[in-house]
């Protein structure tokens, strides 16, 4: 009950935020320019427009929901002990488990409110004017719930930094740094890697593994996971060379999304308020 309590307070409080609503109409005015972008695609090749578009999202999630997620969650906890309510709210009968798990669930749901919006908004005019096939349908709703698990993560790995730090300034600052070695240079420097004489000889389950270190390129393979949308992806080599079903990138996004959490309560409940 406590729990329930805290989340519907957090949720509350996200969904007033301005910026998450501006960050929600950006997904979603992103989404469309990307349906009418895509369309012409779909004449050529004949496919699905929906299967274009689920690649079309997929990349403009690996930016934004991370972001979206560590905005939300950055202050979290330092933020609440700067102002004074952390203190507030543990004198009333309810643990730290309850109120770390209370934030962390609201702020997931209202992730997974703006995901779904900016997705569903982004699609309406395929809805409307196209008809859909069953495979691009489980595309769309693989991308969904794979976007819903990367918000968490990056929920999870801002309460982590809320925990650890002693002042807000300091948490954005990492928060971004964060954001920026997951989305970008992890990549940058796997690139280089691949090109060097050592990557030339790395073999596909290889590949794979050096992959599974990042959530971002988890996601990523899941989301190409199917033929037709990996061929109109910017990464349809990395989905080539993945030997990886989705249910068991499913399963490593899930100890991604666990070990962060499970880090900020175990650290939670040990800091001194």
């Amino acid at each position: 009950m406590n729990i329930f309590h805290i989340l519907s307070r957090e949720l509350h409080n996200s969904l007033s935020n301005r910026y998450l609503i501006a960050m929600i109409i950006i997904l979603a005015a992103l989404g469309l320019t990307l349906v009418s972008i895509g369309s012409s695609a779909t004449g050529v090749v004949k496919v699905d427009r929906l299967t274009v578009q689920v690649a079309s999202l997929s990349s403009l999630s690996i930016f934004l929901v991370p972001l979206i997620a560590l905005f939300i969650s950055y202050d979290s906890v330092v933020g609440e002990k700067e102002q004074g309510r952390l203190i507030l709210d543990l004198s009333y009968p309810i643990s730290r488990f309850e109120w770390l798990m209370g934030k962390f669930l609201g702020h997931w749901l209202a992730v997974i409110i703006a995901i779904v919006i900016g997705y569903v908004v982004a699609i309406i005019p395929i809805l409307i004017s196209s008809e859909l096939s069953t495979n691009s349908i489980i595309s769309f709703t693989r991308l969904v719930f794979s976007s819903i698990l990367l918000g968490g993560i990056f929920i999870g790995f801002g309460y982590l930094i809320s925990v650890l730090l002693k002042q807000r300034s300091s948490a954005a600052g990492i928060a971004i740094g964060l954001w920026l070695a997951f989305v970008m240079l992890f990549d940058l420097a796997l690139l280089g890697l691949l090109v060097s004489e050592t990557g030339k000889s790395l073999t596909a389950s290889q590949v794979n593994a050096l992959l599974m270190a990042n959530p971002v390129d988890v996601f990523r393979l899941m989301s190409l996971s199917s033929e037709q949308v990996n061929q109109f992806s910017a990464m349809q080599a990395i989905g080539e060379v993945n030997t990886l079903s989705f249910g068991l990138l499913s399963l490593v996004m899930l100890v991604w999304l666990l070990v962060p959490l499970l880090l900020s309560i175990f650290l939670f409940k040990r800091i001194k308020l």
